[in-house]
């Protein structure tokens, strides 16, 4: 029999069989989020609206998104122990945890709430409003992802973890934040310490004991996790993990590649980000469902470039971006509808180099030091700028969140840095990465709008020379 949810779950990729033997999981889920016929109803409306469910692999991926916040509302309930861990995070260590022992289940909660409560049900306001009630005041530049989680467990719809860890010295609101919730609700954190301090220039360089040291605290969450939960991240756990993410990896590669390649753009970029986020929110269902999801969508672009269908016209400006908004697509179709194509974003791939350490630990320290952000705010421009002069966009918009130390302090560097270097136009735009409240789209569309003008005009001043 046909349930009020039915018709959203197709929406979301779920087979009919799917459906009935998860019923029992997702009405209690339902009432635990206080999610009822209206909000589904809105749901649906709001699914049809910001994504191209014409696209079976879209519609794979949100139900992913779906599944994984079914799971991390009832983990407690299901008898796991529930570990999170924060964004941005160091990748890898979650995942490890994850496989290690299928009694645990490792999620970063916030990131899963913003792609669910927010992108499919826009009922994130009262999970932040509960955020800024219980420990985080709105006026006060606090990170509004916290506020987050803060607000789902203050309302009792994520469990309290066993354990929590993240890094203390790129999000310092993070850990800020987890003290908090370490006072409250007494479980254990672990805190990922280093250091983002270099010589102007250094970057893709750094010294060896910034390695040493990032490995070391890595080593140190490892020991935690044996004397806490009692299960061992071993050399093997760890090469298993490796190879679970590189299938997701791939498939999001295949799918940024095309994206980025194809003229007209051949899907919305708000379709891409409900796939390039998956590991950053999920060590479950992005595992087990988003290899899947990601090859059918694949071969739906590929068809799509093949026939050369666009959601933006042929020969439109091309632009890279931050990130796209977590929980709100209409800022990122906003932009779309201005004539902007938004074919990268500013942290694509690492730049490749042969691994010069051998520990587990530190050959992931060294990961992150390639990667730039965790670097210095120097690795972060240049980043920015290899990934400019890689992707060959006529502009970037640097949408950088507001509240966010390390990119708030950044944004106008890359601005001065992009511009002056590489001769490409660079929008600063501050937003909030998570919470559209102040930051909507109406917002900041007039400024959107009058950079895309200004880039068709030196686009044609450009294709005119050429003439």
């Amino acid at each position: 029999m046909a349930n009020y949810y039915d018709e959203l779950l197709k929406l979301c990729g779920f087979e009919a069989e799917e459906i009935n033997n998860e019923r029992p999981r997702i009405e209690k889920a339902f009432r635990k989020l206080e999610l009822g016929p209206e909000d589904v109803k809105r749901a649906e409306s709001r699914v049809k609206q910001n994504h191209d469910i014409e696209l079976m692999g879209v519609r794979k991926l949100l139900g992913v998104w779906f599944k994984e916040l079914v799971d991390l509302v009832l983990a407690r309930d299901e008898g796991k122990k529930v570990v999170y861990y924060g964004f941005p995070t160091i990748m890898g260590p979650g995942m490890a945890v994850a496989i290690a022992s299928q009694e645990i289940y490792c999620a970063c909660p916030d990131v899963v709430l913003c792609h669910t409560m927010g992108q499919i049900f826009n009922k994130l306001a009262p999970i932040l409003e509960a955020g800024e009630e219980n420990g985080l005041p709105p006026g006060h530049g606090l990170c509004s992802l916290q506020q987050i989680r803060v607000g789902a467990l203050a309302k009792g719809i994520i469990p309290i973890p066993d354990m929590v860890f993240g890094s203390s010295y790129f999000c310092d609101m993070g850990s800020k934040a987890d003290e908090l919730l370490h006072e409250r609700y007494g479980h254990p954190t672990i805190y990922i310490d280093g250091s983002m301090d270099s010589r102007w220039g250094e970057y893709p360089e750094y010294l060896p004991q910034r390695v040493e040291f990032l490995g070391a605290q890595l080593s140190k969450l490892f020991d935690k996790v044996k004397e806490i939960l009692g299960v061992e991240v071993t050399q093997d756990v760890w090469n298993k993990a490796n190879a679970m993410s590189r299938d997701v990896y791939s498939g999001i590669g295949q799918l940024t590649t095309q994206v980025a390649k194809a003229d007209p753009m051949p899907i919305s970029r708000a379709d891409v980000e409900v796939s390039v986020f998956l590991f950053s929110g999920s060590t479950g269902r992005a595992r087990t469902e988003g290899p899947n999801a990601l090859a059918i969508l694949n071969q739906e672009v590929k068809k799509r470039i093949d026939t050369g269908v666009g959601v933006v016209e042929e020969g439109a400006p091309r632009i890279m971006t931050m990130y796209e908004h977590f929980s709100d697509p209409s800022i990122t179709h906003m932009m779309e509808d201005a004539g902007l194509a938004i074919s990268a974003t500013v942290f694509g791939p690492p730049p490749k180099s042969r691994p010069t350490y051998t520990t587990l630990s530190e050959m992931v320290a060294e990961r992150e030091m390639r990667l730039g952000a965790y670097h210095s705010a120097y690795g972060i421009a240049k980043r920015c700028e290899l990934s400019v002069e890689d992707s060959k966009v006529d502009g970037v918009i640097y949408n950088y969140l507001y509240n966010c130390r390390p990119f708030a302090l950044t944004s106008h560097l890359v601005k001065r840095w992009i511009e002056e270097n590489m001769g490409v136009p660079v929008l600063s735009l501050e937003f909030d990465l998570y919470d559209s409240r102040s930051y909507s789209a109406a917002a900041l569309r007039t400024r959107v709008e009058t950079f895309a003008e200004m880039l068709r005009a030196k686009k044609s001043v450009r294709q005119s020379t050429k003439g």
